[in-house]
């Protein structure tokens, strides 16, 4: 299956993007020992090579280049935090935290590193600590707290039945991500959107390279099953009489 969004998935924070069936630890980039690591393979993304560059001078004291971390940064990892909760308000609250985190953290970035990966693994940890203190609200509150947002309804488009195609299938893959198992989710946020290896997903989740992989199938397998439920009617609809 081959998934296309255009201006519609961009301004939700989920960019074009494709589906296609995937085949205290250290943040990824951490410092060990003081050596750097060897950057795994991934696609070419022009971001994350310029990433790598600016984070390298910040974590060797070159203060002047936090602007352009955040300037080069933030967009990947406030879509992210968007993708993980469905909130762009809170997503923008956790990039702020995320690159206080980033500025404390610096140290420990292995110079040589991939810079990307160990800012999304901040960003995520960041959200986890949200999700639990929520969760500790909550239960404070006798289980009463507030629902997730709810996605807002879109206005009625003005570009056709092609683009409110586009918005409720991006309305059916957000509710699909949002009520999967949380480790199935990243798993396949970090691949299909984010771009990350194989490698660099199972750093920033912790775990191993096999399990990311099982995890992101099972993701796309129910934003399979979602979306073909989704597209049935419509078939059934447009089917010769």
């Amino acid at each position: 299956m081959w998934l296309s969004f255009g201006d519609s998935a961009r301004g939700a924070g989920y960019g074009p993007w494709s589906m296609a069936e995937p085949g205290g630890k250290l943040l990824p980039g951490a410092a060990a020992g003081g050596a750097g690591r060897e950057r795994p393979e991934r696609a070419i993304d022009p971001v994350a090579i310029a990433l790598d560059a600016v984070m390298d001078r910040y974590a060797r004291g070159d203060d002047a280049a936090l602007a352009e971390l955040y300037r080069q940064g933030a967009p990947r990892v406030r879509g992210f935090l968007t993708r993980l909760g469905g909130d762009p308000a809170l997503a923008d609250d956790l990039t702020q935290d995320t690159f206080l985190r980033i500025h404390r953290a610096r140290g420990t970035f292995a110079a040589g590193a991939a810079a990307l990966p160990w800012m999304i693994a901040i960003a995520r940890n960041a959200f986890l600590d949200h999700s639990r203190r929520q969760a500790v609200r909550r239960s404070e509150r006798g289980g009463s707290g507030a629902a997730p947002a709810e996605e807002r309804a879109a206005p009625p488009s003005t570009r056709g039945d092609e683009a409110l195609v586009a918005r409720e299938m991006l309305d059916i893959v957000q509710a699909t991500l949002r009520d999967l198992p949380p480790l199935q989710r990243d798993a396949f946020v970090l691949l299909r959107f984010e771009g990350l290896s194989v490698s660099e997903a199972a750093q920033v989740l912790g775990t191993t390279e096999g399990a990311v992989k099982v995890r992101a199938f099972r993701a796309y397998e129910a934003l399979r099953a979602a979306l073909d439920a989704a597209q049935a009617p419509r078939d059934a609809q447009e089917a010769p009489r």
